[in-house]
């Protein structure tokens, strides 16, 4: 009688239920993120109507996720689909000079943030991330003293959407490692925004 011999590779069955792994885990990260930042954007939607803040479109456009594995982009996208036929503009109650208006187009902010922090290398895991582009959105989540020309005085004004996200899912996503938040309020004088313009005019 003849014996047959098995080969048991363990190596190539270890890496297929890896992989397998993994693939399940992008899919659970990916279906994350899409569900939360609908619940973002919804957020911020609902200060629509009595502040503008989505008037051209552009700050909700520039709302993103994405998800990397060993820095590598395994899935991305944005709260909606590009709704903005124009630029907005953060400073366009700064001066009445076009030289001085800052043009924000959110889609691209975001299609750019996403190729750029969705592949930046390294062995380290998943990453889940969320970003609102539009650079205006940064007052909003601080919080500004609006000044009413109406003889109404002044009023602090915060909608901190972003921050409240941030500790949802930072307990969402425990026991992960690392969190970060990062919320930038730009600041420019005349003398920035000239340099600016020049240099987009090509001076």
């Amino acid at each position: 009688m003849q014996r047959s011999k098995v080969i048991f590779n363990s190596t190539a069955l270890r890496n297929k239920i890896l992989s397998n792994a993994v693939a399940l885990q992008n899919a659970r990260f990916i279906a994350y993120a899409e569900e939360e930042v609908q619940k973002i954007g919804t957020a911020i939607h609902q200060y629509h109507s009595r502040h503008n803040m989505d008037r051209h479109h552009n700050l909700l456009d520039s709302l993103c996720w994405g998800v990397t594995y060993h820095g590598e982009l395994v899935g991305s996208g944005f709260y909606r689909e590009k709704l903005a036929t124009q630029p907005s503009y953060l400073h366009e109650w700064f001066s009445g000079d076009e030289k001085y208006l800052y043009p924000v187009n959110g889609h691209q902010l975001a299609e750019d943030y996403i190729k750029k922090y969705g592949n930046q290398g390294g062995k380290n895991g998943w990453k889940v991330f969320f970003a609102i582009l539009a650079p205006y959105w940064g007052y909003w989540e601080k919080g500004f003293t609006l000044k009413s020309h109406f003889g109404g005085g002044s009023q602090f004004v915060q909608f901190a959407v972003m921050a409240e996200a941030y500790d949802q899912i930072r307990s969402d996503l425990r026991p992960a490692r690392k969190y970060y938040f990062n919320s930038s309020v730009p600041k420019y004088d005349h003398a920035v925004l000239q340099k600016r313009w020049r240099r987009y005019a090509g001076f």
